[in-house]
Order: C-alpha cells, then structure tokens, then sequence
C-alpha cells in the first residue's frame, strides 16, 4: 500500500514542469529588437526566433490565430495567448509585444513582457 502511495507521489512531482528558464531567456529577447519591412515580417521572424528557443528546451509553441491589439499613433500593443508543450503537459504563457514605425516604412518589434 505505501508503495503505491509513494509511486503516485513521485509521479505528480514529475509531472510538475517549471518554464521559469524558458520564461527567462524570452525576457532577455526583449534586449533585441526585431527590424523588418512590415508588421508580418517582424512577426515571422519573432515566431521563428521563439520557436528556436523552445525547440532548445524540447518544447512546442502553439501562437493564437489572433492576439489582443491596442494601437496608438504608429505603435501598436499586441498581447499573445501562447500555449508551451511539455513533455509532461501544456502551460500557458502571456507574451506583449511591441510594434512600432522608426523610418519610413520600416518597423521594429520589441518584447516588453512575458507573464
């Protein structure tokens, strides 16, 4: 009986995944911003950069169809819904993004926060 009750308890203690690192090197991303002729080439290479750093922790990245966006002047707030796969589950993370006009015609992305 013990047995069982001490498997079941180191199980949940597996099961348990932190993705404070991961959240961490996203936050250090914030350091370099992301420059590109419009809003959906920042993106695609912001999603291509996140990807490469979950792929390094043997994780998934599952972006949202669409995000939250607030829009002031020529600087716009987007706020990601992103979904991590473990291997033990799925976690869910908050990324705010910032995109802005700096030149004509060309863009820079910025990280400003990951939750």
């Amino acid at each position: 009986m013990e047995k069982n009750k001490q498997q079941k308890t180191r199980k949940k203690r597996v099961s348990r995944e932190s993705i404070i690192a991961f959240k961490k090197e996203l936050k250090s991303l914030s350091m370099e911003p992301i420059y590109g002729e419009s809003l959906k080439d920042i993106l695609a290479r912001l999603t291509s950069k996140l990807e490469q750093v979950a792929l390094s922790y043997g994780y998934e990245i599952e972006f949202p169809e669409r995000a939250k966006k607030e829009v002031e002047g020529d600087v716009y707030y987007f706020i990601y819904p992103i979904k991590v796969k473990t291997k033990h589950g799925e976690k869910r993370l908050t990324l705010e993004v910032e995109y802005m006009l700096y030149e004509e015609g060309r863009w820079m992305g910025i990280i400003t926060d990951v939750l």
